[in-house]
């Protein structure tokens, strides 16, 4: 039991070191090298737990998602207009704290280059994608929001300009009433867009 502690725990020491020289050099500069030395273990340890950065970087976009499920928990058990502007306020959190704006930068820029890596990511956002449209289709159901909206177009498009207005805000409005102004700005928005 001990020794399967201590395997978990230095796993999550090399994932945490990983995203750290992500953030820090990008993917392509990071080596596993560098990431064994921000981890405090040797290279070989790195390999013992990851076969490559692939894997690592695989192992991060799992760990996204799992800081992702309870927003999409509670957006299921919501009512499902202030359950959307709740998730889409609590995920553009999520998206502008520094380190997450950085990794967003860098993932975009290499999924262009890298389709294996692109597809991970992509199924996170296919997950959101769902779970948003079904919410939207339950909203539709019930008369509170606007039933002539297609509920994945509307999901995807919802998600971008979370995503989208969070980057911005974080690099170009890192002040703090710029960000709640922002953010509010955000929400007016979605209500427009989601209801008649």
């Amino acid at each position: 039991m001990r020794r399967e502690r201590s395997t978990a725990q230095r796993r999550e020491t090399i994932v945490l070191a990983a995203l750290h020289c992500f953030v820090e050099k990008g993917f392509h500069q990071a080596s596993m090298r560098d990431i064994a030395t921000q981890a405090g273990v040797s290279v070989g340890n790195v390999y013992n737990h990851f076969a490559d950065k692939d894997a690592l970087i695989a192992e991060i976009a799992a760990l996204e998602m799992q800081e992702l499920h309870p927003l999409l928990e509670a957006l299921e058990h919501a009512e499902p207009l202030e359950g959307l502007l709740r998730f889409a306020k609590r995920y553009a959190a999520i998206c502008m704290q520094p380190d997450n704006v950085m990794l967003t930068s860098e993932v975009i820029a290499e999924a262009a280059r890298n389709p294996a890596l692109a597809a991970l990511f992509a199924k996170n956002h296919a997950v959101l994608v769902t779970v948003l449209s079904r919410t939207l289709t339950r909203g539709m159901d019930v008369g509170a929001l606007d039933a002539t909206l297609p509920p994945s177009a509307t999901a995807a498009l919802m998600l971008d300009a979370i995503e989208g207005h969070a980057l911005r805000a974080a690099l170009f409005a890192p002040k703090t009433a710029a960000l709640k102004r922002a953010n509010e700005d955000l929400a007016t928005l979605l209500r427009k867009l989601l209801t008649q």
